[in-house]
């Protein structure tokens, strides 16, 4: 009797393929979101801003945290909703009036399928969503866009949503930037805006244009230099290199600052605002800049398409 023949094993080679199918299906998914999305986002009583880096330490939860104090001081007519996709607890810190874990989390909130009970208000006259410490159990709550949207519409609110995305590229982040009427990208070095492709390539996908997002340089360290007479330094090399890709970029840019950065690391154990505990600082004028160019942008976002002919 002959030996039977034993096949080669198929299991990495078939998983690869179920997997490049589900990210196909993702992109699908995602893309039709975005459709549904566009035509209902100017109908919104809320503005969302995502503050997105694929990276981390390049400062991109005190530009949320901070871009959320600005806009409440600049608009005070305006409520402003600030909550994160990260396990980290810097949100909390600032925000939170007591210390202590917090009974309920953003993860609660996609459960129940609103924000109202978990919203609390917040330092600063932010509020805030206590951010979840667990993860995978925030990615099993949230399942695309469109559900994250519905959680906001469903959460009755009005004015402006910060989201601080998680620094990944996953399906968290996505959604948040499918939402959102602006998408912060930040940036620090070269590392950071070679990742920063990937946001301006899923807003291609999704048949938004590249201005739903801008680049923001942040935490650049000035004192490298380059003897190339066009790009003397750090920051203007990656400006060249924005330019050169043609990313929409902010006019404003976050320096490296060892004041903000005490503002973080204290006895207190708390985080505190530039605006309350850096006024004197470049950085507080440039977060003030800032604010100003992102309201701008959200209210051209608002804006309905000229018709043309």
């Amino acid at each position: 009797m002959a030996a039977r023949r034993r096949l080669p094993n198929r299991g990495p080679f078939v998983s690869k393929i179920f997997d490049a199918l589900r990210r196909a299906d993702a992109l699908n998914k995602g893309a039709r979101a975005s459709v549904e999305l566009e035509s209902e986002r100017r109908e919104r009583p809320y503005r969302v801003v995502a503050v997105t880096s694929n990276k981390g330490g390049v400062g991109k939860t005190t530009i949320a945290a901070n871009l959320a104090v600005y806009l409440r001081a600049l608009r005070e007519e305006e409520p402003v909703l600030l909550f994160g996709f990260d396990d980290q607890t810097t949100l909390d810190r600032m925000f939170a009036f007591e210390s202590g874990a917090p009974v309920e989390t953003v993860a609660d909130g996609f459960a129940a399928g609103s924000f109202g009970q978990v919203v609390r208000l917040g330092q600063y006259g932010v509020d805030f969503v206590p951010s979840s410490r667990d993860v995978p159990e925030l990615k099993r709550r949230l399942h695309g866009a469109l559900q994250l949207d519905q959680v906001l519409r469903t959460s009755d609110r009005s004015g402006f949503v910060v989201i601080d995305t998680k620094s990944d590229f996953e399906h968290l982040t996505q959604s948040a930037i499918d939402v959102a009427d602006l998408t912060i990208v930040v940036v620090k070095d070269q590392a950071s805006l070679h990742e920063a492709r990937r946001v301006f390539d899923l807003l291609e996908q999704r048949g938004r244009p590249r201005e739903a997002a801008r680049v923001l340089l942040s935490l650049v360290d000035l004192r490298v230099k380059y003897r190339d007479e066009e790009e003397l330094d750090v920051m203007a090399h990656l400006v060249s290199q924005i330019r050169r890709e043609g990313y929409p970029l902010f006019g404003s840019f976050i320096s490296r600052s060892p004041k903000v950065e005490s503002l973080y690391t204290n006895p207190e154990g708390r985080a505190h605002s530039i605006l309350h505990g850096a006024s004197q600082s470049i950085v507080h004028r440039q977060m003030h800049q800032l604010t100003l160019e992102a309201l701008a942008l959200l209210e051209d976002a608002s804006r309905p398409p000229v018709a043309v002919g």
